[in-house]
């Protein structure tokens, strides 16, 4: 028996000191959240911290605002993760090199934080493109530029995730594809289908639920993401994590208690998102993806 469990039991230590700290963090903002701070006298569970954060101006706007851009990059990331897919397939289908799917595999290697510094470098008022723009004598200042970077609607942030996700859909829904084979399209032409039939007859509903896996793996993760938002958003509104940022990072230990608050809200809404679109699968699924 010992030799057979020596190395979990090796493993042990580490793994229990993780879970402590991991759930352990948990517990203390939770507790926090609810106004429990014994450090500067508060004792006491309350929900002022929820409902103060409920009722601010500033809360609601960075809400808005998050999932603004949260769904509007998921839409984008989406359409370009089903066009690249589509690429894909039919590449192989004419094609056995693997060349162009490690090139779609690339972007994933790129952290945000980089990605996220590429669009200020490129795409901001003093960057690459302004500066071509004006140097070709397009625009009379490089100020002139239009404001795609640290815009109020978040269009830097928009554009951000939708590259540097649409391959992460992609390669989520190529695998779906892959199974498909060419005999299947033979069989369409036969039939007098077109491009287009087969894509919308076959492809797309079986790449569906796979779809629907990938969009919310990146709405969630847009939904709560830090970097990003933080280098190429507004100073108001700020999305929600930034803006927990700010408050837990003011001085103010009573902020801080408020900041976890947003954090726990905004896992609220993570999951109820996350329910929503599990139970729109399962009843799509019970249909079939009719």
């Amino acid at each position: 028996m010992w030799r057979r469990n020596k190395y979990a039991l090796f493993v042990l230590p580490a793994f229990l000191l993780t879970i402590t700290l991991f759930f352990g963090g948990l517990a203390d903002g939770l507790l926090k959240s609810f106004g429990y701070f014994p450090a500067i006298g508060q004792d006491t569970l309350r929900l002022s911290f929820y409902q103060q954060a409920l009722a601010e101006r500033a809360f609601q706007d960075s809400l808005f605002l998050n999932l603004r851009v949260a769904l509007l990059s998921t839409i984008f990331a989406s359409i370009l993760g089903i066009t690249l897919a589509l690429v894909l397939y039919a590449f192989q289908l004419r094609s056995k090199r693997p060349w162009l799917l490690r090139l779609l595999q690339l972007p994933l290697t790129i952290p945000h934080l980089a990605a996220g510094y590429f669009m200020v470098l490129v795409f901001s008022q003093s960057g690459l493109m302004a500066r071509l723009a004006y140097a070709v004598g397009w625009i009379d200042a490089p100020a002139e530029f239009p404001v795609i970077v640290n815009d109020a609607f978040g269009w830097g942030m928009v554009v951000t995730y939708a590259w540097k996700e649409a391959p992460f859909v992609a390669l989520l829904l190529y695998p779906v594809l892959a199974r498909i084979g060419s005999g299947w399209y033979d069989t369409a032409r036969i039939y007098g289908a077109r491009p287009w039939n087969y894509i919308s007859t076959i492809l797309l509903p079986a790449i569906r639920p796979a779809l629907l896996t990938a969009s919310l793996i990146v709405f969630v993760y847009t939904l709560t993401a830090f970097e990003v938002p933080y280098l190429l958003g507004v100073t108001y509104p700020a999305t929600l994590p930034v803006y927990a940022y700010q408050l837990y990072t003011s001085g103010n230990f009573e902020d801080r208690s408020q900041a976890l608050a947003i954090f726990w809200l905004l896992t609220v809404v993570t999951l109820l998102f996350g329910w929503i679109a599990y139970r729109f699968y399962r009843k799509s699924y019970d249909r079939g993806w009719e």
